[in-house]
């Protein structure tokens, strides 16, 4: 059988020759767009948002509790020059603010940690799910179409277009049913709670930025 030749560029900068028959197929698909613009895709990112906005603003609302603790003990610190010679109104408060900082700025981080594990896990959990849908797809296109081998954009140099397989794999996604993906998102299994750092030892309170 003749064989063509096909110099493959490797990430180190060395180069191997690979042996195809004439008649081997194929393609590649880009997997970043995928999962941005595939439609279920776009679902489950919706629903990972939705499950996670209630903690997000409770931290939210944390947060700004303990920047306003962290203010008022600034203004009430400022009205000397050390804590010796405040009023001992302004000490006793002063003394209460820090412990209730303290306690808030504990639980701000136990809260975070808990979210941001959360949060990982679910996103992780959705990939590997929606991972498995897409395989299901390229194995069955390559079953019906013969490919025999199929990469992704990440692992190519180069490659024409004709060869990708994107729009063919989105519209066979684009057409599945991810409410049970949705479902084992919203319903995961309970994992054990996070360890929180002690007081001393959390880092200031900071809103977590919006997924």
């Amino acid at each position: 059988m003749k064989k063509t030749k096909l110099a493959i560029l490797l990430g180190l900068g060395l180069a191997s020759s690979v042996a195809f028959a004439d008649d081997f197929k194929l393609g590649y698909i880009n997997v970043d767009r995928v999962f941005a613009e595939a439609t279920p895709a776009k679902a489950i990112q919706q629903a990972l948002k939705d499950k996670y906005a209630p903690q997000q603003t409770e931290l939210q609302t944390m947060n700004t509790n303990i920047v306003n603790e962290q203010n008022q003990m600034q203004t009430i610190a400022s009205k000397a020059n050390s804590f010796d010679k405040l009023p001992k109104a302004d000490q006793t408060k002063l003394k209460t603010l820090e412990t209730q900082y303290q306690k808030d700025q504990g639980a701000f981080q136990q809260k975070y940690v808990a979210f941001q594990q959360g949060l990982q896990k679910s996103q992780e959990l959705a990939l590997s799910l929606l991972m498995t849908k897409t395989n299901a797809i390229l194995k069955d296109l390559s079953d019906k179409k013969g490919y025999d081998l199929v990469l992704t954009s990440n692992q190519l140099v180069f490659a024409k277009p004709k060869y990708d397989l994107t729009d063919q794999v989105m519209d066979k996604l684009n057409a599945i049913d991810t409410s049970d993906i949705i479902k084992q998102i919203n319903n995961p299994t309970p994992a054990a709670a996070p360890t929180a750092p002690t007081a001393a030892t959390a880092p200031a309170a900071a809103a977590p930025a919006a997924k």
